[in-house]
Order: C-alpha cells, then sequence, then structure tokens
C-alpha cells in the first residue's frame, strides 16, 4: 500500500515538472524570437548551412530558461550547485557566441571550467568504465579527474557538432534525457530522473518550433547545455547506481553522436586540420549527400540512437556481460570509421545503381 502511493506520488510529480517545463518553455519561446529578431541574433545562411533564411537564435536561451524554473520545484540545490553553475556558464558563453561569435578557445575555456565545477562541487566523477573486456573493471585511479573532463567535453561538443539539421540535435537529445529518465528510474536515482524529465519536457516544447522547417535555432547556448547536461547525467547515473547501470549502457544511448563526432576528429587530425575545424563529413551531411531529404535524414539518425538506446537499456535489463555491449559497440564504431573513408566510391556506385533502374523503367515504360 505505502508503495503504491510512493508510486503515484512520483508519477503526479513526474507528470507536473513535465508540463511545466513545456509550457514555460513554450511560452517563452516566441516572444524571445521577437527580441532575437530585433536585437539581429540571427543564424544567417552560408556555404555550410542548409536553410536559406535567417533564424532566430533563441531556442537554447528559451529552454534555460524553461529548464531553471522546473528544476527549483523539482531538484534541490544540494549536490547539484556544481551542475547548476557550469549549465549557467556554457549557456552564458553559448550565447555570446550565438551573439557575436567569441574565439574557440574561450569557448573551449568555458567546457573545461564547467567540467571542473561539476567535478569539484557536485562531486561527478567518472571512476571506472565497467568490465569492458571481461577481465574486471577498468578503473581511472588518478586518472580519474582528467578522464572526466575529457569525456565531458567530448560529449558537449558531440551534441554541438551535430546540430546541422532542424530538429536533429534536439530529436536526439530527447531519446537520450529520456533513456536516462528510464535508467535512473531502474537505478531508483529520483532526482536525476526528474533532471531528466526536465530537460525532456523543455525539449518537447523546442521541437514544436524547431522541426521542419524550423521557426527557430537552438545556438550554442542550447547545443552546449544540452551536452553539458548529458554529460552530466551519463557520468552521475553510471556512478551513483552502486553498479545496477553499466557504463556500457549510457556509451550506447550517446553512441551515434559521440562515433559520429570521433570519426570527424580523427579524419581531421589525419589532415593534419584542426580537429575543431568546420566541414561537411558529419552523418547528416552524408546521409543528405546520399539523397534522403532533410526530414528523412533527420528521422534516420533519431531512430538510430532510438534503437541504440534500447539496446542499452535491455542490455541492463537482462544483464547482459559489458564485454559483449562493448563488442558490438566497437563493431559500430569501427564498421563506420572505415566506411566514412569510401563515401565517395559509395555514392559514385549508388548513383549508378539508380541511373541503371531509372534507365530499365523507361525501356519498360516504352
Amino acid at each position: 500500500m505505502i508503495r503504491a502511493i510512493v508510486d503515484y506520488s512520483l508519477l503526479l510529480n513526474v507528470i507536473f515538472i513535465l508540463l511545466l517545463s513545456w509550457l514555460v518553455t513554450f511560452l517563452i519561446l516566441p516572444r524571445l524570437a521577437n527580441i532575437a529578431s530585433r536585437i539581429g541574433l540571427l543564424d544567417f545562411p552560408d556555404s555550410r548551412k542548409v536553410h536559406r533564411s535567417p533564424k532566430p537564435l533563441v531556442g537554447g536561451i528559451g529552454m534555460m530558461i524553461g529548464i531553471s524554473v522546473s528544476l527549483l520545484l523539482s531538484v534541490s540545490l544540494s549536490g547539484f550547485r556544481g551542475f547548476y553553475a557550469g549549465l549557467l556558464i556554457l549557456a552564458i558563453f553559448g550565447f555570446l557566441d550565438d551573439f557575436r561569435e567569441i574565439k574557440p578557445r574561450l569557448k573551449f575555456s568555458a567546457q573545461l571550467l564547467a567540467s571542473v565545477f561539476m567535478i569539484y562541487f557536485s562531486h561527478t566523477v567518472l571512476t571506472s568504465f565497467g568490465n569492458l573486456f571481461g577481465f574486471g573493471n577498468l578503473d581511472f585511479g588518478i586518472l580519474a579527474i582528467p578522464f572526466t573532463i575529457f569525456c565531458t567535453v567530448g560529449v558537449i561538443n558531440a551534441i554541438n557538432m551535430i546540430d546541422g539539421l532542424d530538429g536533429l540535435a534536439g530529436g536526439v537529445s530527447l531519446v537520450a534525457f529520456s533513456s536516462f529518465a528510464i535508467l535512473s528510474f531502474m537505478s531508483q536515482q529520483y532526482e536525476l530522473m526528474m533532471l531528466c524529465i526536465v530537460f525532456s519536457g523543455s525539449l518537447l516544447a523546442f521541437l514544436w518550433y524547431n522541426w521542419y522547417p524550423a521557426k527557430i535555432f537552438m545556438g550554442d547556448a542550447g547545443s552546449l547545455s544540452l551536452g553539458f547536461g548529458l554529460a552530466f547525467l551519463s557520468i552521475a547515473i553510471a556512478e551513483k547506481a552502486s553498479g545496477l547501470i553499466p557504463p556500457v549502457s549510457i556509451l550506447f544511448v550517446l553512441a551515434v553522436p559521440i562515433v559520429d563526432t570521433l570519426t570527424i576528429m580523427i579524419k581531421r587530425i589525419i589532415k593534419g586540420l584542426n580537429p575543431f575545424h568546420p566541414d561537411k563529413g558529419h552523418l547528416h551531411h552524408i546521409l543528405f549527400r546520399f539523397g534522403y531529404d532533410k526530414q528523412t535524414t533527420v528521422k534516420i539518425i533519431i531512430l538510430l540512437t532510438a534503437i541504440f538506446s534500447i539496446i542499452g537499456i535491455a542490455g541492463t535489463v537482462w544483464n547482459i556481460p559489458e564485454y559483449y555491449l562493448f563488442a558490438f559497440f566497437l563493431v559500430y564504431f569501427f564498421s563506420y570509421f572505415i566506411a566514412s573513408f569510401y563515401i565517395k566510391e559509395m555514392l559514385k556506385y549508388f548513383r549508378r545503381r539508380r541511373n541503371r533502374i531509372s534507365a530499365m523503367e523507361m525501356k519498360v515504360d516504352q
């Protein structure tokens, strides 16, 4: 009876917080968009972008307002001060970059500072990768703090780099936060679960304005903050679950953006370029070049993220050995990495095949 009351109360809290974060974000975004148009806070088209008209860059600020209001009513500040401070830092620097484009080094420094705040004031450190090879847990020891910073900055940039099509970064993040909510619930980490719910509600509201054709973009204020939120949760859930949630399950939730970003950065380094140098080699660019339209491309990537997330959650539920899951992840990573070197040849093959099919259809029609 007591258990039923607790569950019912938790469900009501989840519904209330989800609706609150959705409502605040939904109502404030159009008003921020009007302000953005007046002050020039817009994303203008260029050679690397696929939109053709300026879009207000206020999605991130709107989401952070909705998230902040909801968090004040649902999650205690105790234990989350470092996370909130890091979130604020990245929202501010992201906004400055959206408005006047700050230097990459300054933006990178903000990511490092946010990571340090998270580690020292929220006591969130990645100490182990779990039993990835079947020989026992892979612990980091004295390297735990630098490795935590590396992983946090990596996830932040992974979300930032996939923000290239309407609804893409928001859709992938929504799937990830929803998956983390499930994993938090499974490990009875209810405060972390509420954090996931708040982000999910705000993202649902944002996607109403960002789905194709987008009226509002999230900007760096959004992508950096969402990436930081996912990085914090991925570490906190695995580290504070007392072994209930293996780190490799978390890895599966973020597999698509992480593999895409690692592949891009490694290839840039091989070419002697800055790993943060912008180009058109991301997964969404590749699918776009293969002939998929924007909406289909976004749906494919979100579906792929959902499939990997389900695998990660199922691995936890069914106690699948971590080294089996990690082996599957490695197969995906190396397959994607190797295939990325043959994109041009694959494009030529598919175009020739498409032309043959078109020619055969024309003969049949004649």
